[in-house]
């Protein structure tokens, strides 16, 4: 089926896919109720979405279970890196 480092590819893509969507999120929410959408909430939106996006690539390419854990964790770790990177960055 798929290589190892096609997998990691896309759980990279899947990564910053999601930080930019978490991304996109907190600033509407701000912008909409003038608070912002920090800590805990944050953290279980972008595992949540890892894990909806890797059970979808796992079912659609029929990846083993333990994989789709396993790609979900470091999909969800690398869009936490990605986007504290964006957060950190000057405006």
């Amino acid at each position: 089926m798929y290589g190892a480092l096609t997998q990691l590819l896309v759980a990279l893509v899947g990564a910053v896919l999601i930080s930019a969507a978490v991304q996109g999120f907190k600033s509407e929410w701000q912008t909409l109720f003038g608070k912002p959408f920090e800590g805990a909430p944050a953290r279980i939106l972008v595992y949540v979405t890892s894990g909806i996006f890797q059970l979808y690539n796992g079912y659609v390419h029929g990846i083993a279970a333990w994989e789709i854990v396993v790609l979900a964790f470091l999909t969800a770790l690398s869009a936490m890196g990605v986007y504290g990177f964006i957060r950190k960055r000057p405006a």
